[in-house]
């Protein structure tokens, strides 16, 4: 407790173009190895790049979100990256004159969080390790990627974790990239140093890379920071350096010195003239933002009572925050409709198969919900007919009427129903005579069987507890 971490973060996301920065290669992703890849992209001998207006646009968006100050002048360096996987032997960024600067992200624990800088840049190819060689893939070479630099605000591996979620979750918010990790759309290296407690001056910092995930960068952290802690207990000096993360091993280690600004040469790039943008196109993309997750957050918790974790869930996903709303707006029931949206709802999502599209519109889901309340549908068949709506956004009732699936209410139909069960049942009778509860469930649950699901769960138990207790 006598020492202080001190965490900054580079978070690298892939923007939501179809063609990449500097030329008009496809940014598909499922392509096949080196197919997505042309003469100037590969930085061939002769060939001249052009900006993707499309990746400024979107990079102006993000700076607006993250409230930074937008430099007009656009203005791109080469940084000299000798790596095996960067054909052209450099990288062309921005160094000097990042696109924004000074902005901040607001978490829901209170803390905000400082940007320092956001630019554009290109991204590297692929390597693909094999056992006694390496192949490259350059088909993410010039990938348009937006670099998000915080100031060393972040004081503990939790608090990084939260940072990079409602990062994520502003960005995916604003339409400007998918943040998709598994694909390689969002990416995070992180600069960690620890000091004692009250001291102003800055640790010797480590930089930690290869975390595909935000567990992963958590993991990291917490394992560097006790490894750096017990470094300065011991009087060990702690190396500025580069680290890998090993997620097997839960452990860090060395990969090479770390570099400054000045191992990099910049230099500016002659084959792209600088500019200035006008106010047209960010007042454009200030149009875009609309309601961001943490205002999504505050309204849904004043608006609909519901718990934090409720809110939490919905608002991770834009498109699932928005069908909420749209359900509530037809059927004026939050919290039900929250209970059938994060229970069978994504149930139902989470076992679909590959391909697969979600079609329901939140017109039916809602009804579905209403003839549950209304005693129409039961708990089983109302999930039965959410199953056969969500691929096809077939009509409810056209469903319930194919399907049988009316609940059966009537006391009268469901007392012979209850008859039978009785007598076919006498050893779960007699254990409910000896006050044992457990057995009433099960007597509702054979009379349930017998209708095929269809019975009202509830009126059958009060039928049966009135037979029984006579």
């Amino acid at each position: 407790m006598e020492y202080e971490v001190v965490i900054g973060l580079e978070v690298h996301v892939q923007l939501n173009t179809e063609s990449k920065i500097f030329c008009s290669c496809s940014t598909r992703f499922e392509s096949p190895p080196n197919t997505n890849i042309c003469p100037v992209c590969c930085g061939y001998p002769g060939v001249l790049p052009v900006l993707n207006r499309k990746a400024l646009e979107l990079a102006v968006r993000v700076c607006l979100a993250l409230n930074c100050r937008i430099n007009k002048r656009i203005y791109f360096e080469r940084k000299n990256y000798f790596y095996p996987d960067l054909p052209k032997n450099y990288q062309i960024s921005q160094y000097k004159l990042p696109l924004g600067e000074g902005g901040y992200l607001n978490l829901p624990s209170g803390k905000s969080i400082r940007i320092k800088r956001i630019h554009l840049e290109e991204d590297a190819g692929k390597l693909i390790h094999q056992d006694t060689y390496s192949l490259i893939d350059f088909n993410r070479t010039g990938i348009p990627l937006l670099e998000i630099v915080t100031e060393p605000d972040i004081n503990s591996p939790e608090e990084a974790f939260e940072y990079l979620n409602w990062l994520k979750l502003t960005i995916q918010y604003i339409d400007a990239s998918t943040c998709d990790m598994e694909k390689g759309y969002l990416r995070c290296d992180v600069n960690i140093s620890v000091r004692e407690k009250g001291e102003n001056t800055l640790g010797t910092k480590v930089e930690l890379k290869n975390m595909n995930s935000f567990k992963g960068v958590r993991d990291a952290l917490e394992y560097e920071a006790y490894r750096q802690i017990d470094c300065l207990k011991k009087s060990i000096p702690i190396t500025q350096e580069t680290r890998l993360w090993d997620d097997g091993k839960k452990k860090t280690f060395v990969m090479r010195r770390k570099e400054e600004a000045h191992d990099y040469r910049y230099f500016p790039e002659p084959d792209l003239v600088d500019f200035v943008i006008g106010e047209e196109l960010i007042a454009k993309e200030r149009e875009f933002i609309g309601e961001l997750p943490l205002g999504k957050r505050e309204r849904f918790i004043h608006n609909y009572s519901l718990t934090l974790k409720e809110v939490d869930i919905l608002i991770s996903q834009p498109k699932l925050a928005d069908f909420f709303e749209s359900a509530v707006n037809i059927l004026n029931e939050p919290k039900h409709i929250a209970n059938w949206l994060l229970g069978p709802f994504l149930e139902c999502i989470n076992s679909l198969k590959e391909g697969e599209e979600i079609k329901i519109t939140p017109n039916n889901f809602a009804k579905i919900v209403k003839y549950f309340l209304d005693n129409k549908l039961n708990n089983l068949s109302a999930k039965r007919v959410l199953s056969l709506a969500l691929l096809t956004d077939k009509d409810v009732d056209k469903i319930i009427q194919e399907e049988g699936l009316i609940q059966v209410s009537g006391e009268e139909e469901l007392s012979i129903f209850v008859e039978g069960v009785i007598k076919d049942n006498p050893k779960a009778v007699g254990d409910f005579s000896q006050g044992k509860q457990e057995a009433i469930m099960f007597l509702v649950g054979q009379v349930m069987k017998k209708t095929k699901g269809k019975a009202n769960p509830k009126v059958v138990r009060e039928i049966l507890e009135r037979r029984l207790l006579k």
